[in-house]
């Protein structure tokens, strides 16, 4: 072999340039020629992709896994409150019947929940109402979360307990 001679792919002495000429056909092992315009095309398309896909896509997650997690905080403080109300008795009944009689008090059930949606301290909750029938104290409430792109969101839940004594 001659100190000048090129070969590649396997190829013989002096095919160097016949081999870089020939354009590449369908399951070619040859390489293909890249023009200098196309270098750096794939860096383009990579990051047009991530910009107009998956940012979009991201802020959608975060947004909806922050609406989820006020939604889940919304009804376990609810469902804590209801409970607080639905743990009233009314003691003065239950005192005159020397213990055999056991009921809720409305108005006390009513207070205690209300006083425990008050003192829940979660962030963004708005209004919530209270509603004792019978041995059932319902509470509603709403929450504002604040999103990212969206804006606000409102959510709203309902949650209940019944008192219940000896079960």
């Amino acid at each position: 072999m001659r100190g000048d001679a090129h070969v590649r792919f396997g190829g013989r002495v002096g095919e160097t340039d016949q081999a870089e000429r020939l354009e590449p056909r369908l399951g070619s092992t040859l390489p293909m020629k890249h023009r200098r315009d196309q270098k750096g095309q794939v860096l383009v398309m990579s990051a047009l992709v991530m910009a107009f896909l998956f940012l979009p896509l991201s802020i959608f997650v975060i947004d909806t896994a922050l609406a989820e997690s006020a939604y889940a905080q919304l009804g376990e403080t609810l469902q804590a409150s209801a409970e607080d109300g639905a743990s009233t008795i009314d003691e003065a009944a239950y005192r005159n019947s020397n213990g055999k009689t056991v009921a809720l008090d409305p108005v006390q059930a009513k207070a205690t929940a209300d006083r425990s949606m008050g003192v829940s301290g979660m962030p963004g909750l708005g209004s919530w109402t209270v509603d004792v029938r019978g041995s059932r104290v319902t509470v509603s409430g709403n929450v504002t979360v604040q999103l990212l792109v969206i804006g606000k969101a409102t959510l709203s839940e309902s949650r209940s307990a019944t008192y219940a004594y000896g079960q």
